[in-house]
């Protein structure tokens, strides 16, 4: 099966994707029968984490239903139901696809059904309110599809810390912790605040004491002393800039999310149809999606560069022009355009 790694690249933004695969297959074999023997041994001495990070790692090398059984049977033992399930469906499906182990799979089946009544659920509340351009949502640093947005999903016990960030909005994270079997926990997402909303606003003392005395420690400021009126700083190229600027960040956020989509629809497909070859239909359906995600991260990603850099752009040519007035001291910064060349002008008196 193809996949769109490549197209990926512009999207996670000059990350370099390597795809490490030894070279003698025999001997990923070996290693991965060492690891399943170690898992082994170690859940025959009672330590099961041990156990199921070796049964795990010797199924990155090579999976095998025995081995994905193994670990999901270790999964349980060591009270983490949620990912018990994944790994026994998983199991399920690689007995599957194999195609003469009918007793393993159904077993794999019987042992996650079993599993179903007793998993804890977490749900990512996300109100139409707190859908601001470019959202990203995580879950322990790691982004949330949103797909699963305000849908439970199967979670081990223990404890998460979600997470929100949007370009021009302040960041926001809570934690939530998950106890024991069957339960059901959720995050509200809040609404987000605008960062240019949080900024302090000046302070001036007035003369008649008004403003002066807050009683709460602020420090009345003296009036500006007098000198020469500077046009104001935000020009009309420069309000522009910042239009520019918010549909460019919008536009980037917009493209990791997808290009996170894209690569979470993949891992998906390889997971369900590994070998090149495939005539798995869901497999195919995930791999076509995977690579429209990447395709729709690629436009967002270059919308979103261009509006960047044509809002800096903007903004440095719409500074205002430089003070001529007689004013000690005064520095002023006007931007310079000429052929083949762009800069600033600093002028005033030193």
């Amino acid at each position: 099966m193809s996949s769109p790694r490549a197209l990926l690249i512009l999207v996670l933004t000059a990350a370099a994707v390597a795809v490490v695969r030894p070279p003698d297959a025999a001997a990923q074999s070996v290693e991965a029968e060492a690891l399943f023997q170690q898992g082994k041994k170690l859940m025959a001495a009672g330590n099961v984490a041990e156990a199921c990070d070796k049964f795990e790692a010797s199924d990155r090398l090579e999976a095998s239903v025995g081995t994905e059984l193994n670990l999901a049977d270790c999964r349980e033992k060591n009270g983490q139901l949620a990912s018990a399930w994944a790994a026994f469906l998983k199991a399920a499906g690689t007995a599957k696809r194999a195609g003469n182990d009918g007793a393993r799979e159904a077993e794999a089946k019987r042992r996650a059904t079993a599993l179903t009544s007793r998993l804890s659920y977490l749900t990512i509340s996300v109100a139409d309110s707190s859908k601001v351009d470019g959202l990203v949502i995580q879950r322990n640093g790691e982004p949330v599809d949103p797909a699963l947005w305000n849908t439970g999903v199967p979670v081990d016990p223990g404890v998460y810390e979600i997470s929100g960030q949007a370009p021009g909005m302040e960041a926001w994270s809570t934690k939530v912790t998950v106890e024991g079997e069957g339960q059901k926990a959720s995050v509200e997402v809040p609404r987000f605040k605008r960062l240019e909303d949080l900024a302090p606003k000046d302070v001036h003392g007035a003369a008649d004491g008004t403003g002066g005395g807050t009683g709460d420690g602020a420090v009345a400021l003296p009036p500006p002393a007098d000198h020469v009126d500077r046009p104001g700083t935000f020009t009309t190229l420069r309000k522009a800039s910042i239009g520019a600027a918010a549909i460019g960040l919008a536009a980037l956020g917009g493209g990791v999310v997808f290009g996170l989509k894209a690569k979470d629809q993949q891992d998906q497909a390889d997971a369900l149809c590994p070998n090149e070859a495939c005539n798995n239909p869901e497999a195919i359906a995930l791999n076509d999606d995977a690579h429209g995600s990447a395709l729709k991260a690629n436009i967002m990603m270059g919308v979103g560069g261009v509006a960047v850099a044509g809002a800096v752009a903007l903004w440095f040519l719409g500074a205002p022009p430089a003070v001529t007035a007689d004013d000690d001291g005064d520095v002023a910064v006007a931007p310079m355009v000429g052929g083949g060349h762009v800069g600033l002008a600093l002028s005033g008196r030193f």
